[in-house]
């Protein structure tokens, strides 16, 4: 068969919104899904066991189910930007960056310029956009490798919040949040649900609504079907009439919108200090692949990925309340990621 024919037949395995069709599962090797979910389910319970055991006060207890939910909103937003760009079929390392500088720039606006807090939003997400759509254009439209790309503008974003960090009254590297506006600390401070210890804050409410927006646009609008398809393959969504350069630049500029959300989230809950977000790269990736690996039937997707985000934030406030050094737990993570890219690579020879 030529390269042609080749390529018609993969066209043809694509509909006509773009979504790939999805291949019938092998005989003999139904058995993986379950047994990955097994693994993941079951790890899942059995880390619950142990901190009940543990400390059977304390994990249970309004306010520390309260502290695990009101810890989700940052690292979930910045997750659910990764698996955009996962679904995609590429990686953006800029994110945390992109949220830091997004922090500093609306921590900076807020406390020395008066500007009303509607305008400190609409520059800080739109600066987080244009930055992901600079990621994408130079995916997209110039076919740079996006870890290269992404690393060099997450490097550059690093650079212009260490400029704005600058103009920090008294030379100071800080914004503490009591000295933002009444809107940024509210989103902390306020709460939406409130039954005696268990208090969720107002970020987790706008967590749900994105994570909801997000995950129909992933899968129910035809742009969501073409980054599908182009993850899938990009050769056969091509050919298929799917718009390949356009679709990559809002796939990443969707992904810098979400690390926009995530840096006021973080100004909002702990105002501003240098060289917190970026220690946030490696939990949003793990969130993405350990829900892909055993909750996404499909791969990489927003429900999955929101799994993810509260296995991690278990297993995180988990460690902290046994009063485990930070280090353990950041090699935990490092270990749940690494176990999550071979479950997810498993799956992918399935």
């Amino acid at each position: 068969m030529s390269h042609a024919n080749q390529a018609a037949t993969s066209a043809e395995q694509v509909s006509a919104a773009g979504a790939p069709i999805a291949p019938l599962d092998a005989a003999g090797k139904r058995s993986r899904p379950s047994l990955r979910k097994i693994i993941m389910f079951g790890s899942f319970l059995l880390m619950l066991v142990i901190f009940t055991l543990a400390k059977p006060d304390t994990f249970w207890s309004g306010q520390n189910l309260a502290n695990v939910i009101n810890a989700l909103p940052i690292l979930a937003m910045l997750a659910i930007g990764v698996t955009v760009v996962l679904i995609l079929g590429e990686f953006d390392l800029s994110v945390p960056y992109v949220a830091a500088l997004t922090t500093v720039t609306v921590a900076v606006a807020s406390t020395q310029t008066g500007m009303p807090f509607v305008l400190v939003l609409v520059i800080g997400l739109a600066l987080a956009t244009l930055i992901g759509s600079v990621n994408g254009a130079a995916v997209g439209y110039g076919k740079a490798p996006a870890f290269v790309v992404t690393l060099a503008v997450g490097s550059m974003a690093a650079g212009i919040e260490l400029f704005v960090q600058s103009k920090i009254d008294l030379g100071r590297t800080s914004v503490n949040v009591t000295s933002l506006s009444e809107p940024l600390q509210n989103l902390s401070l306020n709460h939406w649900i409130a039954f005696g210890d268990f208090q969720l804050e107002i970020a987790t409410l706008l967590l749900v609504i994105v994570a909801v927006v997000v995950g129909i646009v992933m899968t129910l609008t035809p742009w969501g079907r073409h980054v599908t398809a182009i993850g899938g393959n990009e050769i056969a969504a091509r050919l298929a009439g799917v718009p390949v350069r356009r679709t990559k630049v809002l796939a990443f500029t969707l992904t810098g919108l979400l690390a926009g959300f995530a840096g006021i989230l973080f100004a909002g809950r702990a105002g501003y200090f240098n060289n917190a977000l970026p220690a946030f790269l490696l939990p949003a990736y793990a969130a993405a692949f350990f829900g892909a690996a055993g909750v996404g039937k499909r791969g990489f997707s927003v429900p999955a990925t929101m799994f993810g985000a509260v296995y991690l934030a278990v297993l995180s406030n988990g460690l902290t309340i046994l009063n485990v050094p930070t280090w353990v737990g950041t090699g935990v993570q490092g270990v749940v990621l690494f176990a999550a890219v071979l479950l997810a690579r498993s799956k992918g020879r399935a």
